[in-house]
């Protein structure tokens, strides 16, 4: 509508608005139309010439609302709309994301403590890897020695016999 008068009427107090302030904007040759309203509650109304103003509706406007046409902000629903049965069901949603919130910490919280004792028992592993290796180890040169031993008993008896009295 070219020429229409679109009237904001601010219902609540709010840092940017003071109750009862008004706010008007004309529609271009086309329509169209611009602004910006503070965040707040206000009751919309249009006015074409010299007729008397109605209200279409009442919108809320927040910190995080997006940019839109008037008619958005007229449908959007607020807490008003909503019945007490959806509050209760989004209170309910609301509880049982915190308790899984919990639950999931409490899971990180036993996961980080199986890691270090996984950790730990890496450790242990890795300490008897290098116990049984030095075991190993000294096995080896013990027979070894054992071996030479042996060897040179062997080259004794076969040598000639040598008699001492």
């Amino acid at each position: 509508m070219s020429g229409c008068q679109i009237i904001l009427k601010s219902r609540v107090n709010t840092s940017e608005v003071v109750m009862r302030t008004r706010a008007d904007v004309v529609t271009g040759n086309n329509g169209e139309y611009s602004f910006e309203a503070q965040v707040g509650k206000y009751c919309v109304y249009l006015k074409r010439d010299w007729r008397d103003e109605y209200c279409v509706g009442d919108i809320a406007v927040y910190d995080d609302s997006k940019p839109g046409t008037l008619n958005d902000f007229l449908t959007a629903p607020d807490e008003g709309d909503l019945k007490p049965d959806v509050v209760k069901r989004f209170e309910e949603m609301v509880a049982q994301a915190q308790q899984s919130a919990g639950a999931a910490a409490g899971n990180a919280q036993q996961t980080a403590q199986d890691v270090a004792a996984a950790a730990g028992y890496a450790r242990a592993a890795e300490q008897a890897k290098n116990d049984i290796d030095a075991a190993l180890t000294g096995t080896l040169k013990m027979t070894n020695h054992l071996s030479e031993i042996a060897a040179a008993g062997e080259r004794h008896n076969r040598s000639p016999g040598i008699i001492w009295g």
